[in-house]
C-alpha cells in the first residue's frame, strides 16, 4: 500500500503543535528568570485556558474550493473541550485553486501481471526535532533563555537555535592589561584577527609586546612573558583553522600559527624575517615572501630561491615583482608591479612602470602587458588599490578615478572629492566602494561609488567639521565603521541609504576610537581599541547579534 501524503489540515496541525512547543519553552525560560527576583510573592489568580479546534468554514468568505477553519477561544466551563458557544474567534483556511488539466500523455504499453509483494517491515520511530534548552547567561547576554533544534535529537547536532535575551546584550571595555590609565596598545603593538569565538591579538605590558586571546569573554596570555612582538611585520592572517603572524621568541622573528591554544614556530630562516615581507593567501596554501625567496605552505612545502616583492593574488594566480620582471600565470613581463592587482573579463589591472611614463594604471594577461595611462601623478593605486566595481576599475590617483574596461577611458569620478587620506581605508559593499573623502566645506567623511560616479554618501558631521569614517566592516550584509565626534569623541556607526546612524558610544567623554588597530567581526561582539581617561586604550566589544537579528531581546 502506498503511502498517504499528510493533508493540508494534517500539517497546519503539526505546525500548531511545534509550535506551541516552542512558545512553551520560552514561556516556561521567562518564568524561571523573572521567578528568581520574585521569590516572595504571593500565588496569583488561575489563569483561564486558551484552547482551539479545527472545523467546516465559517461562511464562504472567498474560499470558492474550499477550505477548513481554525477556531479559538476561551475554556470557560474548564471542561478542555472549546464547545460553541466559547469560539471567540475564527481564521478560515482555503484550499487553493485547481489547476488546469495537463495534455493527454501517450499511451503506454500493457505491462506483465506483477507478483505480489511482501509487506515491508515496521518504520523506525521517529524522533524529536527538540534538542536541549538553556537559560543562564550565553555568549554575549547577562540572562538568556536559548532553545536548541535538529532534525534529529537522538544524534544531538543542532540546525537552529530561538535566542532570548532578558536584557541588552553586553558591551563595552574588555581588557585592562596595563593597569590603571596606561596604553595597553601602541604604534608597534595592536594587531589582531578575530575568528568564530576566538580574537586573537597584541598587547602591551611592561614593556613587552605579548599575545593575547579574548574568548568566552575572558582574556588570557598565549606567549611567554618576552618581547614577542607578534605580527608586527606580517600582521596577522586566518588559514586552515590557524592564526598565521610573525613573531620575536629570541632568536629572530619567524613565521608563527595558532589553534588559540597553543603556538608553532612555522619556520626557522636563516635571515630572519624583515620589513618589506609579506604574506598572502593562495587557494589551499599560505605563502611567504621574503628576502631570501617564496615558500608555499601546503601538504609538502615549496621554496623558491630568489628575490621576489610586491606578492598580489588575482584570479587565483600569483603575482609578483622578480629580477627580470613581472610574474604572471608562468610568464614574464617587462616592468615593475606597485599595487596590488584585480582580474576582470580576461584581463588583469595593476600599477606598473614599464618606461618612461612612470607609474601608470596597465592591463595585462599571459600574452603581454599594455600601459593605459600617461598622465597618472606621483604612485597611484596605494590607498584605494585597484578595484572592480560594476565594469570599471576604480583606484586613487590624488583623487578618486576610474577605468571604463569597456571604453578604456580613464577618468576622475567627481572633481568635488579633493583628496583621499593616506591613513584612510575602504571596503566593497552592495556592489559599490565606500571611504574616506575630503569634500570642501564638509571636511572629511563618507564617500562612495559604484564605478562609474562618486559621491559624498552623508555629512555626518554637520560643516566643516570631520567625522573621518574609518575601520569598515561587513556584519551580516551591514556596514558598520569607526566615526569621530568633535564633542562626544570616537563612535560605532552603522551605514544605511539614508546616511549614518550611531550603534554605540564607548565613552560618554571625548575619547579616541580606532587610532589603532582595526574593526575586528567575530561571532558574537565586533572588538575596536579605544581610548578612555581611566584605563587608556583598551579593546572595547560591542555585541552584534541584536544588529543580525540572531537574538530576540525583551526588557
Amino acid at each position: 500500500m502506498n503511502d498517504k501524503k499528510p493533508t493540508k489540515k494534517q500539517k497546519i496541525v503539526k505546525f500548531l503543535g511545534i509550535s506551541s512547543v516552542i512558545i512553551s519553552l520560552v514561556l516556561s525560560s521567562m518564568a524561571f528568570y523573572y521567578a528568581g527576583d520574585n521569590q516572595e510573592n504571593n500565588s496569583g489568580e488561575d489563569g483561564q485556558t486558551s484552547l482551539s479546534r479545527i472545523g467546516q468554514l465559517y461562511g464562504t468568505n472567498g474560499c470558492e474550493n474550499g477550505g477548513f477553519s481554525i477556531q479559538f477561544g476561551i475554556d470557560s466551563n474548564q471542561n478542555q473541550v472549546l464547545d460553541d458557544e466559547e469560539v471567540s474567534d475564527i481564521k478560515n483556511i482555503c484550499n487553493g485553486a485547481e489547476g488546469p488539466p495537463g495534455p493527454m500523455g501517450n499511451r503506454g504499453y500493457s505491462g506483465l501481471n506483477g507478483t505480489n509483494g511482501t509487506n515491508g517491515s515496521d518504520g523506525l520511530i521517529g524522533v524529536s526535532s527538540f534538542i536541549d534548552s538553556y537559560v543562564g547567561p550565553y555568549e554575549s547576554c547577562p540572562q538568556a533563555a536559548v532553545i536548541e533544534m535538529g532534525n534529529n535529537s537522538s544524534s544531538g547536532i543542532v540546525d537552529s537555535r530561538i535566542k532570548v535575551c532578558f536584557e541588552n546584550l553586553t558591551n563595552g571595555r574588555l581588557t585592562d592589561i596595563e593597569l590603571n590609565a596606561v596604553n595597553s596598545f601602541t604604534s608597534g603593538c595592536n594587531g589582531g584577527h578575530a575568528h568564530a569565538d576566538k580574537f586573537l591579538f597584541a598587547a602591551a605590558r611592561d614593556g613587552k609586546c605579548l599575545l593575547y586571546k579574548i574568548e568566552d569573554g575572558e582574556t588570557i596570555l598565549l606567549s611567554d612573558e618576552i618581547n614577542f612582538e607578534p605580527g608586527l611585520i606580517l600582521g596577522f592572517v586566518w588559514h586552515e583553522d590557524r592564526f598565521w603572524f610573525d613573531a620575536n621568541d629570541g632568536t629572530g622573528v619567524q613565521l608563527w600559527s595558532s589553534d588559540g591554544v597553543s603556538l608553532s614556530k612555522e619556520t626557522n630562516l636563516t635571515t630572519p624575517l624583515q620589513e618589506g615581507d609579506e604574506i598572502v593567501i593562495l587557494q589551499d596554501e599560505i605563502v611567504l615572501g621574503h628576502q631570501g625567496g617564496i615558500i608555499y605552505f601546503s601538504d609538502s612545502d615549496v621554496i623558491l630561491q630568489g628575490t621576489f616583492s610586491n606578492l598580489t593574488v588575482a584570479n587565483d594566480n600569483l603575482i609578483y615583482n622578480t629580477d627580470n620582471g613581472i610574474f604572471l600565470e608562468g610568464n614574464l613581463l617587462n616592468g615593475e608591479l606597485h599595487s596590488s592587482a584585480c582580474y576582470h573579463q580576461g584581463y588583469y589591472y595593476f600599477i606598473a612602470t614599464t618606461d618612461n611614463y612612470g607609474a601608470q594604471m596597465h592591463r595585462a594577461n599571459s600574452f603581454g602587458i599594455v600601459r593605459l595611462t600617461d598622465d597618472l601623478q606621483y604612485l597611484p593605486g596605494q590607498i584605494i588599490e585597484p578595484t572592480v566595481v560594476s565594469n570599471n576599475i576604480v583606484f586613487d590617483s590624488e583623487t578618486v578615478m576610474a577605468l571604463n574596461t569597456s571604453s578604456m577611458v580613464i577618468s576622475q569620478l567627481n572633481t568635488s572629492i579633493s583628496d583621499i587620506p593616506q591613513t584612510s581605508n575602504n571596503i566593497l559593499h552592495d556592489g559599490k566602494l565606500w571611504f574616506q573623502c575630503g569634500v570642501p566645506s564638509h571636511g572629511f567623511e563618507l564617500c562612495v561609488s559604484d564605478g562609474s560616479d562618486a559621491w559624498l554618501h552623508t555629512d555626518y558631521v554637520a560643516g566643516m567639521e570631520s567625522s573621518n569614517p574609518n575601520q569598515f566592516a561587513i556584519i551580516d550584509g551591514t556596514l558598520i565603521c569607526l566615526t569621530d565626534d568633535p564633542i562626544q569623541g570616537g563612535q560605532l556607526t552603522v551605514v544605511n541609504d539614508e546616511g549614518m546612524e550611531l550603534l554605540w558610544d564607548h565613552s560618554s567623554d571625548n575619547f579616541d576610537s580606532g587610532i589603532h588597530g582595526d574593526l575586528w567581526v567575530g561571532k558574537s561582539w565586533v572588538y575596536f581599541i579605544a581610548d578612555d581617561a581611566n584605563t587608556g586604550l583598551e579593546i572595547y566589544g560591542w555585541a552584534h547579534g541584536q544588529l543580525t537579528d540572531e537574538w530576540i531581546i525583551i526588557h
